[in-house]
């Protein structure tokens, strides 16, 4: 791997995970982990599970940041600069704004933005992820496209085409906010995240669960 290079990723749930994995794979080192605390009006499976962020940044030996946004964007800026970062990895799929929200910054940063995932196929993610073996556990959905049932459920290699062909309808990656996942087992991780325990929620339209994990 390139000494010079000094990596950061965003980091929530599998698309930012397996953009860190192929970003590595090329040979490029991810040291540092920048999560969000953003503001909006229905729950984020990834803040409520927090903790869980915590101990996977752990078992990838990364750094974990986490930036609240509710007063812009100085703090994140600030760790940037900090950590003298050069290359961001990012795990957006279909958001504009968003990468060009980032790539601003980074362009004023003097900073390379790599978006392995941006414009790719939801499908052809998903099948990917899972025959590289990711295990990803589905902790929110909106229940207006999905049954709370799948709250829980295991996403892997050997489960992808149940799940698929019992929810045609929606994006494979949930990328319209359809569900959002915690990986618990990857490459990148010395050993998978146990689940101990957890508990589910409901707000409005939305269920969730917050996990006890090791």
């Amino acid at each position: 791997m390139n000494e010079k290079i000094k990596g950061a990723a965003l980091f929530s749930g599998k698309d930012s995970l397996y953009s860190i994995y192929l970003v590595e794979r090329l040979g490029i080192s991810i040291s540092y982990l920048i999560t969000f605390i953003t503001t909006f009006n229905r729950p984020s499976g990834h803040l409520e599970n927090i903790n869980v962020l915590k101990k996977i940044a752990e078992k990838m030996n990364k750094q974990l940041f986490i930036i609240d946004l509710k007063n812009g964007v100085n703090d994140f800026i600030n760790i940037l600069n900090k950590l003298n970062i050069n290359i961001l990895v990012g795990g957006d799929v279909f958001i504009e704004d968003h990468v060009k929200w980032l790539e601003n910054i980074c362009k004023k940063l003097n900073i390379s933005i790599i978006e392995p995932i941006f414009h790719r196929s939801s499908l052809n993610i998903l099948k990917e992820m899972m025959k590289e073996k990711f295990k990803a556990m589905i902790i929110c959905i909106d229940n207006n496209v999905l049954n709370e049932e799948w709250l829980g459920f295991i996403l892997s290699e050997e489960t992808l085409d149940y799940f698929l062909d019992k929810n045609r309808d929606i994006d494979p990656l949930g990328e319209n906010g359809e569900y959002h996942t915690l990986v618990l087992e990857c490459p990148l991780y010395k050993n998978p995240v146990k689940v101990l325990s957890w508990k589910k929620y409901r707000f409005n339209n939305y269920s969730y669960i917050i996990c006890e994990v090791e």
